[in-house]
């Protein structure tokens, strides 16, 4: 018979793991769900680190100049953007993207019970359910934002923290495309135990136009023992909007299979929202 002590032990054992197994479901909920088999057509080797930033390539600079100069993008410091997002099963809301700096990012999709929402600032990502239930994400997960383009936008050039790797052409896509490995530091992800590492995103840009096609993420999530997935994002339909080109068709793609579509109709840029927008 096991004793009082041993019982409780079970009980605090099993609240924890049903804790773990909530949070998890609940992340998958947000960002993941509906989740179905619907293959990626491209096909991304996940970015490699090298522990070193600040070096920046100069035919990387060069295609991020390039990029800039061809979205018109130097000015830019934030954008409220309201479109649809549908999910694989033709499951369509309204969507809302703020971002803001490299750093800020919220994502907001009204369900029909309430609204699920991503919020990002820096190495702090929180999540939450239309039912009010949240969650959080690791620094590396959420340093990666929602949607690459902000930080080539705002610091990619700039910042003496960001190294610019120049990777040549890849084919692996059917297409010839310029692959950019953007590494920025983790270190001050305060108390996450992250020492001197860093994390990376890796750019597609068309070569012709100089647009940004695709990124690539390593993305991990709390309670799922850290696997790592393979994030995928597609931009398109680049459209102009108080002078700046911004991508109205977002897709993204987690290990090969499509979790959702942002099809933006509405943007305003340089609104600067406050920064508690950004948080929960």
């Amino acid at each position: 018979m096991p004793t009082n002590r041993g019982r409780m032990k079970n009980q605090i054992f099993q609240s924890a793991q049903q804790n773990v197994i909530r949070a998890v479901l609940l992340c998958c909920v947000l960002m993941l769900a509906p989740r179905f088999a619907f293959t990626q057509e491209q096909s991304f080797p996940l970015p490699t680190t090298t522990g070193v930033v600040g070096k920046k390539d100069s035919g990387a600079l060069a295609e991020i100049k390039a990029h800039l100069l061809t979205v018109s993008a130097s000015g830019w410091q934030d954008l409220q953007a309201t479109g649809t997002l549908t999910y694989p099963d033709s499951d369509t809301h309204p969507a809302t993207l703020y971002l803001m700096g490299s750093k800020y990012s919220r994502l907001d999709i009204e369900m029909g019970a309430g609204t699920r929402s991503l919020r990002i600032g820096g190495f702090a990502g929180r999540f939450q359910d239309e039912q009010g239930n949240q969650g959080s994400l690791p620094p590396g997960t959420s340093c990666a934002g929602i949607v690459a383009f902000s930080r080539i936008w705002f610091d990619a050039v700039t910042s003496s923290r960001i190294a610019l790797t120049d990777e040549n052409i890849y084919d692996g896509t059917g297409q010839s495309l310029h692959r950019i490995t953007m590494e920025y530091p983790l270190e001050s992800a305060t108390g996450s135990g992250l020492v001197n590492r860093t994390a990376a995103t890796d750019l597609y840009f068309d070569p012709s136009t100089h647009l940004l096609a695709y990124s690539v993420d390593a993305v991990a999530f709390h309670g799922s023992t850290r696997q790592i997935f393979n994030r995928v994002t597609a931009y398109g339909d680049y459209q102009q909007f108080s002078g700046i080109k911004v991508p109205t068709a977002i897709k993204q793609y987690l290990n090969g299979q499509l979790q959702w579509t942002l099809q933006l109709s509405q943007v305003t840029v340089n609104s600067a929202p406050p920064a508690h927008t950004f948080s929960f």
